[in-house]
């Protein structure tokens, strides 16, 4: 595809050892690999080469295998290199266990050695700062690519197939894009983070797709948007014969860098690893390292377009001007990602049969849940209570409409999520009475304890007018005490409050979601609605 766009940013390459120790995004990653060998037949200078473990991201692994199989020991530094094909998170956390450590490592970007730096507190020897690379694009029919004129107008596109950014730095490309574009303006990242809950909630109930040749083999079949790198994409049309399109936003795209780093642990071997990386390194840069890197779709490491009009031209490279913005984003994702398992407390006193705007406020709560039921995916488990003084009967002021199981769950002849549906819809018909929200706060947060899923972020929603009107409940500081004494550290549940107008009491709600390390939000009129749901669901990452 012809190039459309401003100049390149260049990553210079080194042959000389240096050392790595930025701070960078930490990720939570799910891993595998393949292994490939690569044996070099002996030099006759060498004698008997010693041998050395290279783990490579599984995109760059094959090339460099070529690259390793033609060259000769003696220009390897009398070494042979094993190359081992490992997703770059699979290293990393071996790297900082220091188990099964790889004397040489090219993961798929420096943002892997930062995180490894973090991890170990120690700084790591790179022979070359980068070998190759590629930027992320978004690909599609050829006949229906889109335009983006941001990466984050392109995570706002229901169904973008971006794999599972636990995974690997391709599939954080277009995070890490949007969040390039965002720079420091704090507004601008929260537009980020809302574009995420959608994204991560649909990741949570398919847990990605961490092949990116699967999100095209999806693209071909069903249509739809895909971001892959573009060597995959070039590499993908070759084996399967396809004519796929791709582009990027005019403002850039995230390169994937391959840095070279030494990862011998320290010892009578690391300082030979290091000759051995930097030969490994020069072999890359050589002529026909290089033709050989761009045959199988890398560009070189300064970015350079791809000739004969393959890829998609030149492409700025976008950079992260806060780390800690960028790594507050993808730990929000991976918090995000994971199953929700939340009680819904619905306020169903008197006065939520009074006008807000065109309805009345139990109409905009109903509102408010209906569209959070949308949000949450099949294997989020979700229950609902309604509240006011006495619902319950007796001294009880909460009332179970459905109890807490999976939105997919099969009850009777419908779904979880259709009783949750139904349920709210009867929540009109129950107004009336005072607001009962210290003792059924108290309850619902037990509730939740008491079954706590340790595989997802356990959490009680309250949606609410007022402020407490029932004399004969527990007083405010009481409830306070008593969440903070009985919240476990190893089980924690989190209370999300959400004010309905203004009449709702914000201080107090505060202090109930700060009690359990949660958030509040207030609703102040129905346009407000549509973003509640959004917020309480990013609230679960304490941003």
């Amino acid at each position: 595809m012809p190039g459309r766009h401003s100049a390149s940013s260049s990553t210079t390459s080194s042959r000389g050892v240096v050392k790595y120790g930025v701070i960078a995004v930490a990720l939570l990653v799910v891993v595998a690999g393949g292994v490939v060998v690569a044996q070099k037949a002996f030099g006759s200078e060498c004698g008997d080469p010693a041998s050395y473990s290279l783990a490579a991201d599984p995109a760059i692994a094959p090339v460099l295998q070529k690259i390793v199989d033609g060259t000769s020991a003696e220009e390897l530094d009398c070494a042979r290199i094993d190359v081992t094909a490992s997703e770059s998170g699979q290293v990393s956390a071996a790297v900082a266990k220091g188990a099964d450590v790889p004397s040489l490592w090219i993961p798929d970007s420096s943002l892997w050695v930062g995180k490894t730096v973090r991890s170990t507190a120690s700084l790591i020897d790179l022979a070359s700062q980068s070998v190759a690379s590629t930027p992320a694009v978004l690909a599609a029919r050829k006949d229906e690519v889109p335009f983006f004129d941001t990466w984050l107008t392109a995570l706002k596109l229901e169904g973008l197939r971006i794999g599972n950014p636990l995974t690997n730095t391709m599939s954080d490309a277009a995070i890490l894009g949007a969040v390039a574009e965002a720079g420091s303006d704090e507004k601008a990242l929260d537009s980020v983070s809302a574009a995420l809950v959608p994204i991560a909630q649909a990741q949570a109930a398919t847990r990605g797709e961490a092949d990116p040749n699967a999100r095209l083999d999806d693209v071909v079949a069903d249509g739809g948007v895909a971001v892959v790198s573009e060597q995959t994409f070039l590499q993908y049309q070759i084996d399967n014969d396809n004519d796929l399109g791709a582009t990027v936003p005019p403002t850039g795209s995230i390169f994937l860098n391959f840095p070279l780093a030494v990862t011998e642990p320290a010892g009578d071997r690391h300082e030979a690893a290091k000759s051995v990386g930097t030969a490994l390194a020069a072999a890359i840069e050589s002529e026909q390292g290089q033709q050989a890197l761009s045959e199988a779709g890398f560009r070189s490491a300064d970015n350079a377009v791809l000739d004969s009009d393959r890829g998609i031209g030149e492409v700025t490279a976008l950079t992260i001007a806060d780390q800690q913005a960028a790594e507050s984003t993808l730990k929000q994702y991976q918090v995000l990602a994971l199953p929700s398992r939340a009680l819904v407390m619905e306020d169903v006193s008197g006065s939520m049969n009074y006008s807000a705007g065109a309805n009345t406020r139990i109409a905009m709560t109903v509102q408010a849940s209906e569209t959070g039921n949308r949000l949450f995916p099949d294997n989020a488990s979700m229950g609902l209570w309604a509240f006011s003084i006495g619902l319950g009967g007796g001294s009880q002021d909460y009332k179970e409409l459905a109890p807490i199981r999976r939105m997919d769950e099969k009850v009777g002849n419908t779904t979880q999520r259709e009783v949750l549906l139904q349920q709210t819809r009867t929540l009109p018909s129950l107004v009336g009475g005072g607001t009962g929200l210290y003792d059924t706060t108290l309850a619902a947060f037990r509730t939740v304890q008491e079954g706590y899923d340790p595989d997802a972020v356990n959490s009680v929603i309250i949606l609410t007018d007022g402020t407490n009107e029932d004399p004969d409940s527990i007083s405010l500081d009481e409830l306070l005490s008593t969440l903070r004494t009985e919240q476990d550290p190893s089980k924690p549940v989190v209370i999300v409050t959400i004010g309905i107008t203004d009449d709702a009491d914000a201080g107090v709600l505060q202090q109930i979601s700060a009690a359990t390390g949660g958030s509040s939000f207030v609703a102040r009129n129905p346009a407000e609605i549509p973003n509640v749901f959004v917020n309480a669901l990013r609230s679960r990452s304490g941003r």
